[in-house]
């Protein structure tokens, strides 16, 4: 078999043959150009690395020229030398506002650049070191050393450009790229501080040595707070090539960190014992780019009065996440753990922008011991349900899924099912007082401005037969519609609410049912914090479920306990307060009035038109939808509705308010009008 001879050794042949002359030639031609032209790269080369100081001075100059006449500011360096090829030194730095205090302050700052990143466009630092640097944060009433960095406005765009689908995989990767490119192999930090004087509040963090070797670093910081100090033990991985990060940081004396500047400008304290945090990003396959790590707080405490009146022990957290993100969507996956004192889920939360704005989250935890839920529950937050054992298992499940630009389409399911379960002891709370006589206290910003009994014992109550059937059935189909059919909530409600809320971008609407209101204001009336609403739900899921109390009896409670004017309680001293009658005896158009008055107790003289006395146009439309939905319902009968007028005539004390109404509140909520009936 005859063997075939490379290219090249035919090419060395042909040269070598009798009559080969043009191939030398060609050979010797090419050969004295690679060498002229590697000539002049090596001469450039050489130049540069002469001239490397004065260009390097000429860049930074110009770069400092551009900075201070775009931010009004004053940046100046000393001295600024390579060191070698492509490393950088940097003496003197200062950093202030035109005319003002000096913002930075920099003793000496060397880096070196890893140079086949940089030939790739990257600017990745392989080593770099700081030495006593001092970053100082003034602020006296209106003026500021620092504010000058945030008040300059971008050129050249709007920002609301929606014409491009967002990549989310690139921007991803390309902060991850840019973040750890400038996290350096090999860092050395000596003498750094960072000072704030707010106002005469002065506030710093010291570190006198940070290290950066193989991979690992650890440091202490030492915080000072208007003469308090605590240390700070800070320590981690950083794997620059592999995209991965580890950190940790507790307090050296093992007592809690404090976080510092709250107590002194909301009047507020976060403590916690230690938190951990990792990020990581992933192999990623057609064009998705993965983030996994996890983050994890002990012994978190929190005190602010819109939390509870009464410091928080939250307890510990952690949650180990996966995120992606592609082209136009990111993505947290429903391997997600969060953990909170025991109790845990998997949620999943998606949101892509294009081509309309799409959110959906998702959590489902099926047959899970029902005591988990209680007792993850921190001290000083619930108060009502704290030391509540319970039996039995529970079943969650939440879906919601909206296009923000078509929020009709909207899809809400929540979900909280039980198996076998029920009370073994209550906590602080017994939620069955309800159906036996019992004191009530009515709160007006968290102060207690009026008790009284509910109950016979109290000549103002009233049995529910007692009440005009008008006024019941006016206060269901405002308040209620479906109260003597579902367990405590509307999905529908809640759905339509949320809608609302999307259009007129506010929190417009609420869906707050009966039992929702009875629970805000027999157990709840006195806590106005964030997490209200979440005991709320569960008090009412309790009562409900189990049914604790009676339906008849709830609505009971609830007509003789709701405000119904300034200082006002209750169906018979609304009857009195306004129509100085007894409730039993109203008619339709006063109880729609007073149907009309619930939602806004203290405003009901906005209801009339000062010059003529007669109702606002809103009003009279509202007796019309009332009517309407009455005579469907057969609650009223043909000829009430036919009689009935838009009007009253205030007899009680109220007509005495009318008198002194100048204008309209600033407000555009219709009195009266809920949108938890059910059709």
């Amino acid at each position: 078999m005859k063997q075939v001879q490379p290219a090249w050794q035919v090419f060395r042949t042909l040269c070598k043959a009798p009559g080969a002359s043009f191939f030398s030639f060609a050979r010797t031609r090419i050969a004295g150009k690679i060498t002229v032209l590697l000539l002049i790269v090596a001469s450039l080369l050489f130049l540069t690395f002469l001239l490397r100081n004065q260009v390097l001075r000429y860049s930074l100059n110009k770069l400092g020229s551009r900075f201070n006449n775009a931010y009004h500011a004053e940046f100046h360096l000393d001295h600024a030398a390579f060191r070698g090829f492509r490393s950088v030194e940097i003496r003197g730095i200062s950093l202030r506002p035109e005319g003002g205090d000096t913002l930075l302050r920099v003793g000496e700052a060397r880096a070196s650049i890893s140079f086949w990143k940089l030939l790739a466009g990257r600017i990745a630092l392989t080593d770099f070191s700081l030495r006593q640097a001092d970053l100082h944060f003034i602020k006296r009433d209106s003026l500021t050393n620092y504010m000058f960095l945030l008040d300059r406005k971008r050129e050249g765009s709007s920002g609301n450009d929606t014409s491009v689908t967002k990549n989310y995989a690139l921007r991803m990767d390309a902060i991850l790229t840019a973040v750890f490119d400038k996290i350096p192999d090999d860092l050395f930090i000596a003498g750094f501080h960072v000072r704030s004087d707010y106002n005469g509040h002065l506030l710093s963090f010291s570190v006198d040595t940070l290290n950066i070797t193989d991979h690992t670093f650890n440091a202490k910081i030492l915080v000072m707070e208007d003469g308090k100090k605590e240390t700070w033990i800070t320590g981690g991985e950083i794997h620059q090539s592999r995209h991965i990060a580890r950190f940790s940081m507790y307090n050296e004396d093992g007592a809690k960190i404090s976080i510092p500047f709250l107590q002194y400008r909301w009047n507020a304290e976060v403590a916690f014992d230690t938190v951990r945090f990792s990020v990581g990003e992933k192999p990623g396959s057609g064009g998705v780019v993965s983030v996994e790590g996890y983050a994890a707080l002990s012994g978190l405490e929190v005190r602010h009065e819109r939390i509870a009146a009464e410091k928080v022990r939250f307890g510990d957290g952690s949650v180990d996440y996966c995120i992606h993100a592609g082209s136009g969507f990111i993505e947290l996956d429903s391997i997600t753990r969060l953990v909170f004192n025991g109790l845990s889920v998997n949620p999943y939360l998606r949101y892509q922008p294009k081509p309309s704005r799409h959110v959906t989250l998702a959590i489902r935890k099926p047959n899970f011991p029902a005591q988990e839920l209680f007792s993850a529950l921190p001290p000083g937050l619930f108060h009502n349900l704290e030391g509540i054992e319970t039996r039995g298992n529970l079943d969650f499940h939440l879906y919601f899924d909206a296009d923000l630009r078509q929020p009709d389409s909207l899809t809400f399911e929540c979900e909280l099912n039980r198996r076998n379960f029920s009370i073994a002891r209550y906590g602080n709370t017994c939620f069955g007082m309800i159906n036996d006589t019992f004191t009530y206290t009515a709160f007006e910003r968290g102060i207690p401005v009026r008790s009284f009994s509910v109950g016979p014992a109290n000549p103002a109550f009233r049995r529910l037969d007692q009440i005009s059937p008008y006024l019941r059935n006016a206060v269901l189909n405002s308040e209620d519609g479906g109260f003597f059919q579902h367990r405590g909530f509307l999905a529908d409600a809640f759905r339509e609410s949320i809608i609302t809320n999307i259009k007129e971008r506010r929190f417009a609407r609420g869906g707050s049912t009966i039992s929702m209101q009875l629970v805000k204001n027999v157990f709840l009336s006195r806590n106005k914090t964030i997490v209200r609403k979440l005991e709320e739900v569960l008090i009412v899921w309790l009562i409900e479920s189990l049914q604790l109390s009676g339906k008849e009896r709830m609505f009971e409670v609830y007509l003789n306990i709701i405000e119904w004017g300034p200082l006002v309680y209750g169906a018979q001293e609304a009857s009195q307060y306004y129509f100085a009658k007894d409730a039993s005896r109203l008619t339709l158009a006063e109880a729609i009035f007073l149907a009309s008055v619930i939602p806004r107790p203290k405003y009901f003289m906005y209801s009339f038109d000062k010059e003529s006395g007669l109702f606002r146009d809103y009003l009279v439309n509202y007796y019309r939808l009332m009517a309407d939905k009455m005579l469907r319902k057969e609650m009223i009968s043909q000829q009430d509705y036919d009689e009935l007028k838009p009007a009253v005539e205030l007899t009680g004390r109220a007509k005495e308010l009318l008198r002194t109404v100048d204008s309209e509140p600033d407000s555009t909520e219709i009195p009266g009008i809920r949108i938890n009936e059910p059709e």
